[in-house]
């Protein structure tokens, strides 16, 4: 457990690169600097969670804050290598970076979904373990949410969201694809609840910036999230609710 916990941080202190400089122009491959700075960092400042706990969140050199981003995708992601099947990683990764990606720009890149989809499908085709109703589940949780977005015209939901939806379906099946869209609306309703009383203290907090119903929300985040809960508690929520 512990082996997979720490090969996962590492996993995840790259994918926090790749959800960075995706479609930045830089490379992904060239060395960590400094955002503030620009001095590459060594070694060991790139410790995955162990680094920013010594640093105390600041960068060695110029002392300016260290997004807690880092930590936080580091020690999500090893949680996943512990909690999620080993077959399901590589998209689980891909899930990853997307979340990063849609929550510093809200939306969700084609190549990065398409490439979700493309293994999503090699799950059940390579190890047949899906009812007809497995099957069904990703072409219909496309449907939801591509209607949403037509119908809105794409103010209430984009068409990205529509993509991640038939990923999520394809790779999960029904029970666990459903219950992580159902929960993905009850922590996303949850959030913007808590967030919206918290942005009008916002003075009192720092980093909370104000928001309204209007505002607009990644929903990506919440997806995977539910997606991630769902296959660790084995949730069907579906079957629950219907009876």
């Amino acid at each position: 457990m512990l082996i997979l916990f720490l090969f996962g941080a590492v996993i995840g202190s790259f994918l926090n690169v790749v959800g960075l400089r995706w479609n930045s122009g830089l490379s992904l491959g060239g060395r960590s600097s400094c955002a503030t700075c620009s001095q590459t960092l060594r070694w060991w400042e790139l410790v995955p969670i162990v680094s920013f706990l010594t640093l105390r969140g600041r960068c060695w050199r110029c002392r300016s804050k260290i997004s807690r981003q880092y930590p936080i995708v580091e020690l999500w992601t090893g949680l996943i290598f512990v909690t999620v099947p080993i077959i399901l990683l590589p998209v689980f990764c891909i899930y990853v970076v997307i979340t990063i990606y849609d929550l510093r720009h809200k939306i969700i890149p084609d190549n990065l979904v398409y490439a979700s989809i493309v293994l999503s499908l090699l799950v059940p085709l390579l190890f047949q373990r899906y009812s007809t109703i497995d099957w069904l589940a990703g072409p219909i949780l496309f449907a939801f949410f591509g209607s949403i977005w037509l119908l809105s015209r794409g103010r209430a939901m984009g068409f990205g969201d529509a993509k991640l939806g038939l990923s999520i379906g394809l790779l999960l099946g029904a029970a666990w694809g459903f219950s992580a869209i159902i929960l993905a609306f009850w922590i996303g309703a949850a959030f913007g609840i808590i967030y919206m009383l918290l942005s009008h203290v916002r003075p009192l907090l720092s980093g909370v910036k104000k928001i309204t119903i209007k505002s607009e929300i990644p929903f990506a985040p919440f997806m995977v999230v539910g997606a991630w809960l769902s296959v660790v508690y084995n949730l069907d929520l579906l079957h629950v609710s219907m009876f």
